[in-house]
């Protein structure tokens, strides 16, 4: 999830801030950061319903595995996305 989450955030915060006017960009960052925030909450909240569903059913720690691979495939889902709607001049800065 570690490396999910590393190749998300970046991209994430790039496309956010890049596609906005630069007077924005701080609004931008922070809707950005928000919305991570409540996906996190998110996460956790159903990563760990997949971990205790496992553990009812007392096969142990192995439904820590599924909602770690879950959300790992989730995080690098994520930045797919970000990568393909990344703007390739999005990390130079316009001519004033």
């Amino acid at each position: 999830m570690g490396c999910g989450l590393g190749l998300n955030v970046g991209p994430m915060n790039a496309v956010a801030v890049a596609n906005v006017p630069a007077a924005r960009s701080g609004t931008a960052s922070g809707l950005i950061n928000t919305a991570r925030m409540i996906g996190a909450t998110l996460g956790v909240a159903v990563l760990g319903a997949v971990f205790a569903m496992h553990v009812a059913e007392g096969v142990g720690t192995r439904g820590l595995a599924t909602a770690y691979f879950g959300g790992g495939i989730g995080e690098l889902i994520g930045a797919a996305v970000a990568f393909a709607f990344i703007r390739c001049d999005s990390l130079h800065r316009p001519a004033q």
